[in-house]
Parts: C-alpha cells; structure tokens; sequence
C-alpha cells in the first residue's frame, strides 16, 4: 500500500524521511530500495544510520563491491545489502537480525517496505514508500 509520494530537493530531505521511517521500525524489518544509479538509494540508509545513532567510527559506504556491510546502532544492527551485481544472493539468513537495507531488491517478498525513487531533477527525487 503507497504510504507517501514525496519530491525531495536535497540530502536533507532524504534525511528526514529516513528518520521518519526509522521511528516507525521495531528492529526487524527488510526495506527495498529501488531506483536507478544515483537515485539516492545509500544516501537513504546513511540517513536511516544517522536516525538510528550508528555508532562512532562507522561509516555508511555503498556495498556494490562487499555485498553486504554491517553497521552497529543504538537501536540495533542495521544491515545494508546490495544486489546490483549478484542478482540471487539469499539475504533471507539475515532477516531478524536488525533492520535490513537491501538495494536493487526486485521481488519484495521479503519487503515491509519498499521505496522507489526517480531522479526528475539535478537534485529533484521522486520517491514513493510502500508499507507491507
């Protein structure tokens, strides 16, 4: 079910969505993240990080080339995924661990939430969040 439909000008913007979403989360949701290259798919965990108090010395980084990056959080562990080279990886191991962040997730039959961003601008993103 569509939840919101935003156009975001900026980081900050992505941000506080981000922080919107954390505070709804109880520690073991999967969050899909959808939208071509650059849409803003790891600007949005590295807000969903912030919001959730990631721990000092850590440090949100796109997991393209690691598959898969773990960050400690006051709120729990957030696990951030990347499938945009290895389409059949089975991050279903993960789920109950903390929050999952996974990027370029195509089913959703894992997804309590799913948000699709579009680039209509420089700057300009249209995202959608959908709630399982």
């Amino acid at each position: 079910m569509l939840i919101k439909e935003l156009r975001l000008k900026s980081e900050e913007d992505m941000f506080k969505l981000a922080e919107e979403i954390a505070n709804e989360l109880t520690g073991k949701e999967v969050i899909c993240l959808k939208g071509n290259l650059g849409a803003g798919k790891t600007t949005f965990v590295k807000g969903l990080a912030k919001a959730m108090g990631i721990k000092r010395g850590y440090q949100v980084r796109s997991p393209t080339f690691t598959l898969v990056n773990e960050y400690p959080t006051k709120k729990g562990k957030l696990i951030h995924i990347d499938l945009y080279r290895v389409k059949d990886f089975d991050y279903t191991e993960f789920i109950g661990e903390g929050i999952i962040a996974v990027e370029w997730e195509e089913k959703n039959d894992n997804c309590d939430y799913v948000i699709e961003m579009e680039i209509i601008g420089e700057n300009e993103r249209l995202v959608k969040v959908f709630k399982k």
